[in-house]
């Protein structure tokens, strides 16, 4: 039995899953079908910097700032898919799987998939630079959307994070600590 009270499991059940990395493919996808309804609406020159009182500031071709922000999310997708699918295979996770707090495939999922958040970012700002460069209204501010994304990944990881921390404070202080309580 390993750590997390699971069967030890053998080098082959232990290897990629698309699962690993599906929540940055799905804000890639989402990101790319609000491409497909605004882009043909975007003038040539789009705002993408506004002042204090939501004046636009800074204009840029439409192609180049849709490129940049989709691009990097395309870049993020594929961070996320090399580690889901590169870090199964090396010697390390093969051959320590039973020395984790977590299960390696919960681990890798984890990783993978917390890859959304900067990636939800991104897309928001995509979608800030075509709702109002469209329809020439703000959204919430990206400053802001950004701490309330980060505030909730926060406390979402803290709540997946509280099993490990009891396991670990278990690990550490062995069987005696949960006699004391």
């Amino acid at each position: 039995m390993s750590i997390d009270n699971q069967p030890n499991l053998s080098a082959a059940s232990f290897s990629f899953r698309p699962a690993y990395f599906m929540a940055p493919l799905l804000v890639l996808v989402m990101s790319l079908i609000l491409t497909a309804i605004y882009f043909g609406r975007l003038p040539v020159e789009v705002a993408y910097r506004f002042s204090i009182d939501g004046a636009p500031v800074t204009y840029i071709n439409a192609g180049l700032i849709t490129g940049m922000l989709v691009g990097v999310q395309v870049l993020v997708v594929l961070l996320a898919f090399g580690l889901a699918f590169f870090l199964p295979r090396l010697s390390f996770f093969k051959t320590n799987q039973t020395d984790f707090w977590v299960k390696p495939g919960t681990l890798l999922g984890f990783m993978g998939n917390i890859m959304a958040v900067p990636q939800l970012i991104l897309a928001y700002a995509l979608l800030d630079v075509f709702v109002y460069n469209v329809h020439q209204i703000h959204l919430l501010p990206l400053w802001l959307f950004a701490i309330i994304l980060i505030v909730i990944a926060a406390i979402v990881i803290g709540i997946f994070a509280i099993p490990v921390f009891v396991r670990a404070y278990k690990t550490f202080n062995g069987p005696s600590a949960s006699k004391k309580e």
